[in-house]
């Protein structure tokens, strides 16, 4: 039986949960959180999904584990306790955990990027980070539509898409469009007002910030409209991609024929059992590798941190978004 931990069983941890229970694989799983009611709900969501092997088996804690192994980690806390969480539990159990899969944003402090990735060497564990769009059909098709020799331009833009929580993923599908991680940020024009997140100490972020990789580009933008859209849009030479996130749609165009395809995301609960099984058997996984994730979050994280710190008139050494 192979072992599982998903530390952090809130409303994503949960989900995880629910995907890893679709695995076909034995698996022993440990869930761990703090808050009991937390537990709770994800031991009412493992009874909503039919379970791949009838042998897996679950145990609930408020503590890490010390002294287990573990083939496969998840965690999915907060991000301003995600770089203790993962000290705490490497160092509890050092060389005994041979893959992380880590939820965005990864950390809120710049210096925990170098730090996690120097502890995952020293304790021979690989990291993955949880950015799934490169793994959902529609944009791994709409890749091979991409010619790589002639620049690649995406935009993002919408309203109340939750910019500085969620730009992580698109600058990760960017990345991964155009097979390279080398990013620079090139023009940042954030609006001056900033959103007080539903969750108290977070703030959200409207405006504009621009990236290239290369000779290729990606612009994000947000309005400050509050009803949601979201939009992305792909120009390589004479074709266009449009994929409309909200309403489920990819317009793709090539300057003579214009046709429309469904845009189909998958849930977390649809992605993690595949995630894991292909771990256990190759060692591999489709996620994104964690030092190739550190070199595209860190120059997002930097900006906004300066702009939120600007902005509250107040120095901060912590990003604080999720």
């Amino acid at each position: 039986m192979r072992k599982l931990l998903i530390v952090g069983a809130g409303q994503l941890g949960s989900r995880h949960l629910q995907g890893a229970l679709v695995a076909q694989e034995s698996l022993y799983i440990v869930v761990v959180d703090p808050a009991q009611e937390s537990l709770i709900i994800a031991d009412e969501r493992s009874k909503q999904v039919k379970w791949g092997n009838k042998n897996s088996r679950i145990r609930y804690s408020t503590k890490l584990p010390e002294s287990e192994n573990f083939d496969v980690c998840i965690i999915a806390t907060a991000a301003q306790v995600r770089a203790d969480v993962t000290k705490a539990l490497l160092i509890t159990n050092n060389n005994s955990v041979k893959h992380i899969i880590f939820e965005k944003v990864l950390f809120q402090k710049v210096e925990h990027y170098s730090e996690i990735q120097a502890l995952l060497q020293e304790c021979k564990a690989q990291g993955w980070v949880n950015c799934p769009r490169r793994i959902f059909p529609t944009y791994q098709e709409l890749k091979h539509h991409l010619d790589t020799s002639q620049p690649i331009r995406m935009t993002v833009t919408g309203n109340a898409w939750g910019m500085a929580c969620n730009s992580v993923h698109f600058i990760d599908l960017f990345s991964y469009l155009v097979d390279r991680a080398d990013l620079d940020v090139i023009k940042v024009a954030f609006d001056s007002e900033i959103i007080e997140s539903k969750r108290i100490g977070f703030y959200e972020i409207t405006g504009e910030i621009e990236f290239a990789i290369g000779n290729n580009t990606l612009r994000i933008e947000s309005g400050k409209t509050l009803i949601p859209s979201l939009q992305v849009t792909i120009e390589n030479g004479h074709i266009h991609h449009i994929i409309n996130e909200v309403q489920g749609t990819w317009l793709y165009n090539n300057g003579a024929v214009s046709t429309q395809h469904s845009y189909t995301p998958l849930f977390q609960s649809q992605l993690t059992g595949a995630n894991i099984s292909e771990l256990l058997v190759s060692n591999q996984c489709q996620l994104t590798p964690f030092a190739e994730s550190c070199s595209l979050h860190t120059p997002f994280i930097k900006v906004v941190l300066e702009h939120l710190s600007k902005t509250l008139n107040v120095h901060l050494n912590a990003c604080p978004i999720t």
